[in-house]
C-alpha cells in the first residue's frame, strides 16, 4: 500500500512542472474601448481626443499599456506599466488621470472592466 501512494505522490510531482510550463507567464488583458474628450499626456505622447482601445500586453518579457486607434487599430503609444492588484473586479473601465496646475492632464493608470488588476503607468 506504501507503493502505491508514494508512486502516486511521485507520478503527481512529474505532473506538475509539466502543467506550469503550460501555463502563460502572463495573459494579456482584454481589449477595452475608451472616449478620450480632451488632450491627455500619455507617457510621452500627446492623445488627442477621439475614441481608442488600451490593453496591457507583454513583450520582450515587459508590460505594457498599448493605446490604439479604434478605427484602424493603428498604435498610437505603447507606456511601460505594472499591475496592481486590486480587491474587487473593475465595474467599468477607467482611466484614472492627474491635472497638473496648467491643466494639463496625464494618465496615471487603466481599469479595464472585469479584472482585478490596475495597469499603473511606470514613468521613464
Amino acid at each position: 500500500m506504501k507503493l502505491v501512494i508514494v508512486a502516486l505522490a511521485a507520478a503527481v510531482l512529474l505532473a506538475m512542472p509539466a502543467r506550469a510550463f503550460a501555463q502563460p507567464a502572463h495573459v494579456d488583458s482584454p481589449k477595452a474601448t475608451v472616449f478620450i474628450t480632451q488632450t491627455l499626456l500619455v507617457g510621452h505622447a500627446i492623445v488627442l481626443p477621439g475614441e481608442y482601445k488600451v490593453q496591457c500586453r507583454m513583450f520582450e518579457g515587459k508590460t505594457f499599456l498599448v493605446v490604439t486607434t479604434s478605427d484602424n487599430g493603428k498604435e498610437v503609444v505603447r507606456v511601460p506599466c505594472e499591475r496592481e492588484i486590486l480587491n474587487d473586479k473593475v465595474a467599468d473601465t477607467q482611466l484614472r488621470v492627474a491635472t497638473a496646475g496648467d491643466g494639463t492632464q496625464t494618465l496615471q493608470s487603466v481599469r479595464i472592466k472585469g479584472e482585478l488588476v490596475a495597469h499603473r503607468l511606470i514613468a521613464d
